[in-house]
């Protein structure tokens, strides 16, 4: 009988990143007990390479091509079902040497925001590339689909921009008291991310140092119960600047945070600082909504 539990969610494709993706979505799966599901999408970008002009096309010319753009279709939809295949057969064998019993592999047509929004049911924790093939070779920027994937769900979702696994050791959890803030301090107390050996900086930015003090004692306590190894520091200055000046003087290697708090509508004529931080920043994410 398949198993009822819920899943940590792999999404795969053939970028530099894929392989590092399918390293944290195991060691996330082990250290959860979690079943772990890779998944690839296969979203068709068919393009026919004849110049159409209708106005100027017979019933049987314009059928003809029809039937000829059919035919492309069919031998591009069959070309990326077997590419997907060795994908998703490799990221298998990862997860089987690395001592994974319960382990499922899917391939899906349509885009990958469409996926997650239909599998949500299902997931415990998404794993994505901060870039996707789209992206390979580009240091800076962000996979095309991936704030759209990340709106998508509720789920908390791990985005990793490191380019090899390195299990995580200091994680950063930005705390600044909004909704999707304490959704992250829940799930952080939680424990299905944070190992034993996980050392948490609690950190609050606020131009008011007593009330970064005052937000920063609220997640203390709450975290505590959680049994967790946790250092604290209130901060004051440029939210997105103090922070990165945080990780890199701590070493940290994983931030927390809740993400996209406001609409979109709202980041496009103000920015978004959930955008911001996986834009400047080189750790990988943990990320609640």
């Amino acid at each position: 009988m398949a198993s009822t539990k819920k899943c940590i969610l792999a999404c795969i494709d053939g970028s530099e990143l894929g392989n590092t993706v399918s390293g944290y979505a195991i060691w996330l799966a082990q250290n959860s007990q979690f079943p772990l599901k890779f998944l690839h999408t296969i979203e068709h970008s068919h393009r026919t390479e004849h110049v159409h002009r209708e106005g100027t096309l017979t019933p049987n010319i314009r059928e003809q091509l029809l039937d000829e753009l059919s035919d492309e279709e069919r031998m591009e939809s069959k070309q990326l079902i077997a590419e997907g295949k060795v994908i998703l057969d490799k990221a298998q064998q990862m997860g089987q040497q690395a001592g994974l019993t319960e382990i499922v592999a899917k391939q899906r047509h349509g885009t990958l925001p469409e996926a997650l929004a239909d599998l949500e049911a299902e997931i415990s924790m998404v794993v994505l590339g901060a870039k996707g093939e789209d992206h390979d070779g580009n240091k800076k920027g962000l996979g095309s689909q991936l704030e759209e994937a990340i709106r998508a769900i509720h789920t908390p979702v791990f985005i990793v921009k490191s380019e090899k696994f390195i299990e995580p050791k200091k994680l950063m959890f930005a705390y600044n008291g909004s909704p999707t803030s304490r959704k992250a301090l829940e799930f952080i107390k939680q424990g299905t991310f944070c190992t034993a050996s996980l050392e948490i900086h609690l950190v609050c930015v606020n131009k008011n140092s007593l009330e970064a003090e005052k937000l920063i004692a609220e997640a203390e306590t709450i975290l505590e119960q959680g049994n967790i190894n946790l250092k604290t520091q209130a901060l004051s200055g440029d939210p997105v600047e103090s922070l990165i000046n945080y990780q890199q003087q701590n070493s940290i290697d994983t931030t927390a945070m809740g993400a996209f708090s406001h609409g979109k509508v709202h980041g496009l004529f103000f920015g978004s600082f959930t955008t911001s931080m996986l834009l400047e920043s080189s750790t990988n994410f943990l990320l609640v909504r």
